[in-house]
This record gives structure tokens, sequence and C-alpha cells, in this order.
């Protein structure tokens, strides 16, 4: 987000109050309500939904890299729990991190502006992640030929690695936007503290509105209209499957087929949570933006306190929206909670339990082999029997890839 109307510097991270003293028209003495706001979020409830998302991306990403999870959608999201959790990283020291703080250290005030830069980062990437992954699901259950050629592993890792360097270029110039100075007390060397300004690269006015207008443009409004978009599309392709489906369970199809049809629809409304969600977090940030620029247009008195207090509410709601993805999976997909409690168990027990099921294994297949042969000589109907049996074992392994 650009400089001067960034978020960032009066809203999101609510690190720099750059603009104290410093321009005309904004109401600047902290209220009662800002300092409560900022204890209560920033000091107890981000921490809080903060540390529960780094744990449940950790998870995510444990589960996700598993062999048995590869595929095109799952590597989007294992992309997305890497980006929130770097993301969440960051932005739970910026929370215990303000340049307004005088006894800071010099390494803190070093620190604040990179890390700034490097959580909206991760933040951008994971919004054109999440756009890239609906896209890819609209593609998979609107055109499913098409989507076999298309969402690929491969070419997911591709796209993953062009949306990470295209948010690094467009993010880069926020580097050069602060620097860090001495402030002396009272006209006199002897007392002195570090401050953060801007740059006068970052107050030329090209680049204040150039660069905050594509900015916005790029990771704010059109990722919005494009999730909108194919959120809408995806439920009513949702809607007309249902449909489908109930007209094949009143049909002669197999019930295998209508639970593979079912295990697709869970995949998409996961993906549509997820995507619901991050409207709902996302949203008031943009409006937000839009209140401010309005004001700003008008001439009219600025309201930093009411504007910092409903920034660090929207900031709150962004970390949430990182955090809450594990729950989301866990709940739609019977394969992820599969494989999450293989590998909790397989942690918990070691190496030894899995190799102790082996034999048990074996047996089972052993006897499960010679049972079929038996049936399989019996008569035309336990041989009409076997074979509907070995159709539907296949089918269970030829279950939807997807989470």
């Amino acid at each position: 987000m650009a400089p001067e109307v960034r978020f960032d510097d009066i809203i999101i991270n609510d690190s720099y109050d750059i603009f104290s003293n410093e321009s005309k028209g904004y109401i600047t003495d902290e209220s009662q309500s800002l300092i409560i706001t900022r204890l209560v979020v920033q000091k107890y409830l981000v921490p809080f939904f903060v540390t529960c998302g780094i744990v449940g991306n950790f998870f995510n990403i444990v589960v996700l890299v598993n062999p048995k999870m590869r595929t095109s959608t799952n590597v989007y999201l294992m992309s997305l729990a890497f980006c929130d959790s770097f993301y969440l990283l960051v932005t739970l020291t910026l929370s215990f991190m303000h340049c307004s703080n005088k006894n800071l250290p010099e390494a803190a005030f070093r620190y604040i502006p990179f890390a700034r830069v490097f959580s909206d980062l991760f933040a951008n990437t994971a919004v054109w992640l999440t756009v890239c992954f609906t896209l890819e699901r609209y593609i998979a259950v609107a055109m499913p030929m098409k989507g076999k050629a298309w969402c690929t592993v491969k070419k997911a890792k591709i796209a993953i690695g062009i949306i990470f360097l295209s948010c690094f270029v467009n993010t880069f110039p926020e580097f050069f936007e602060t620097k860090i100075v001495k402030v002396y007390e009272n006209k006199t060397e002897a007392s002195w503290h570090f401050n953060c300004r801007y740059t006068d690269f970052a107050k030329t006015a090209s680049y204040q509105f150039g660069y905050y207008w594509w900015f916005v443009a790029v990771f704010t409004f059109t990722p919005l209209i494009l999730l909108a978009l194919f959120n809408s599309l995806l439920l009513k392709t949702v809607w007309e499957a249902n449909k489908k489906r109930q007209e094949l369970s009143q049909s002669r199809v197999t019930g295998e087929a209508i639970k593979q049809s079912k295990e697709q629809q869970r995949v998409t409304m996961m993906l549509i949570s997820v995507v619901l969600i991050f409207l709902v977090c996302q949203t008031p940030q943009a409006v937000l933006l839009i209140y401010k620029t309005y004001i700003k247009a008008k001439g009219y008195v600025y309201p930093a306190n009411v504007i910092k207090i409903a920034g660090n509410i929207c900031n709150l709601l962004v970390q949430i929206n990182a955090s809450v993805n594990f729950l989301l999976y866990s709940y739609f997909s019977s394969k992820f909670r599969r494989t999450f409690r293989h590998v909790i168990c397989r942690c918990r027990r070691g190496p030894c339990a899995t190799n102790s099921m082996r034999p048990t294994l074996r047996n089972f297949r052993q006897k499960s082999t010679s049972t079929t042969g038996t049936t399989l000589t019996s008569s035309s109907v336990s041989s009409y029997r076997s074979r509907k049996l070995n159709v539907t074992l296949k089918g269970e392994l030829l279950k939807t890839e997807s989470i």
C-alpha cells in the first residue's frame, strides 16, 4: 500500500506515527479509546490468534507435504500456509514494536521498516494465491476435461513462482520508503531518540499518487472483484451439481459414483468457505480505504483516532483470516483428517509401530484373496457380487485427488 495514505502507516500495523506532526487536517491527539484498543488488540488478541494460526499452519504444511496429498490444489494450499505463517510471525513481532516507542533499541527501529515490507509481501502473495486456486477450482469443476490438462502440479508450481516474483517486484519500492533518524530533544545533543521518517523518494507526488493507486488496484480491488466473481460461479456450479446428484441417486447409477461426487462437492465447498472468509476479513479494509480517500479528497478534518481504531480491528481480521484455514480443512476434508491422524499417530508411536502393522495388513490381504477366490468358484451370483466388490474397492482407490 502506497505512502502517506497507506494503511500500514496509520492503520494496519499501526507501527508508524509519521503523520503525527507533519500533516494538516489531522486530529493527532491519541484518545483513551485508541490506547485501550491498542492494548486489547495488539497485546492480547493478536498474540492469541497469531499463535493459534502459526500452529494451525504448521499442521497444514505437515499434512499437505505428504506425498498422498500431492495435487495441484494442495500445492496452492501449502504455499498459502507458508505465506500465512511468515505473515503471522512478522505481524506478531510488529505488534510489540512501534516507532512511537522511544525506548526501543536501534536494532528494533532498523527491523520495523523491513519487517513491514515483508509482511506486505507475504500478505499480497497470499491474496493472489487465493485468487489462483479459486480460478483453478472453477476450471476443474466447470470444465473437467480441460482441468485435467491445465490443473497439474507442475503448472501450479510455475504459477506460484510467477505470483511470488510479481508480488516481490511490486512490493520492492517499499524498501526505500522509510529511514531511521535521530531526533534530538530540546535542541541539545545530550538527549535524543530514534524515529521513523519518510524518505525524499517516498514524499514525491508521483510516487505517492501513482504507486499508491497501482498498489491498491492490484492487491485490493482487483483480487476482491475476481474472488467475488469466481466464488459466485462456483456456488452456481455447486447448486447445479446438487440437482444432478439428486437425479443420479434416483437412477441406476452406483452408490460409489454418488460418493465420489459428494467428495468433490465437499472439496469445492471447502474452497468456497476459504474464499468467503477471506472476503469477509478483507472487505472492511477496502471500505476503510475508500472512506479515507473520500475524506482526504473532500478536505474534511481527518479523524485519525477513529481510523487507527478501525485499522487495528481490520488488521486483526486479516490475521484471523490467516489463522483459520486448518479448521476449515479439518471440517470439510475427510482425506485431510485421515492424513493428519496418520501423521500424529506416526509421530507418537514411531516407525516401529508402523512396521508392526505390516504383517497384520499382509495377513488381511491374504485372507481377502482366499475368500475372494472361494467366492468366485461358488456360483454365478457370487461371481457377480465379487466383481461388484472389486469395482467398489477400485473406486475407493480412485477417489478425488483433491484435499
